[in-house]
């Protein structure tokens, strides 16, 4: 029976080990080892190089898979072994359908993390390494984790941002959230997505009720996406026009 996910079908799970020819040396590839891609449309893993090797699943947009082996050509295409995160499926799939990964789609690696609109877009002005919301003033509006992570920092900054919540995420991430009316989580607390982590509030160095949310990789901020007047949805995918996801 095929079993349905949200963003990949999985087809089959009997063989989900990562068979490993005689990788190419002195290729010329788009891509090398540790690089994390995704497909550019629905893509077959295979269990070995080659269009007659079993199916083990179909990839859509949004997967991240990591490459750990290859390339190999066969059947007059360039393969790469790949590791598919999420899932944890190993395979084999075809260059040409792929793309690094952080290179466009939606698929959900953050989700906004409040229900309002966007009142200053990352980058507005010199120094805003963030966006803002606002939800018509409305002091304890829900907001919520945009990934799964560990709650590194809960503590409060007069000066800026107030009450904050600092959460980790896996491959160096980490989200923050200031300016917070109320906290429901606690310091070392595990988050997962989606899960509500406070209200939005006014307090700090603000100009009013406001969420200001951030996204860092290793001390790095990264660019969100979104426009001045944007409409967004909590839970919703943070579309992935932005480096480094």
């Amino acid at each position: 029976m095929t079993r349905r996910f949200t963003r990949r079908k999985l087809l089959s799970t009997a063989a989900t080990a990562l068979a490993a020819p005689t990788i190419l040396s002195g290729s010329a590839s788009a891509f090398a080892m540790d690089d994390r891609v995704e497909p550019t449309t629905g893509l077959n893993t295979r269990h070995r190089p080659g269009v007659d090797s079993e199916i083990l699943a179909t990839m859509e947009p949004g997967t991240v898979g990591e490459i750990m082996n290859g390339p190999e050509n066969k059947d007059g295409y360039t393969w790469w072994g790949i590791h598919w995160l999420e899932d944890n499926i190993w395979g084999w799939s075809v260059e040409r359908y792929l793309t690094p990964a952080g290179g466009g789609g939606s698929g959900a690696d953050f989700t906004w993390p409040i229900t309002g609109y966007i009142t200053s877009p990352y980058g507005a002005r010199p120094g805003h390494y963030a966006v803002d919301f606002g939800n018509d003033g409305i002091i304890g509006t829900p907001i919520y984790a945009a990934r799964d992570g560990v709650v590194d920092i809960r503590s409060f900054e007069s000066g800026g941002c107030g009450n904050y919540l600092k959460i980790g995420h896996e491959n160096g991430y980490q989200t923050m959230y200031c300016h917070l009316n109320s906290f429901d989580v606690s310091q070392g607390q595990n988050v997962s997505r989606g899960q509500k982590i406070g209200g939005m509030g006014d307090t700090g160095n603000s100009t009013g009720p406001h969420l200001h949310f951030t996204i860092e990789q290793n001390q790095t901020h990264r660019s969100i996406p979104g426009s001045d007047g944007q409409n967004v949805t909590a839970g919703e995918a943070i579309p992935k026009d932005y480096s480094g996801i």
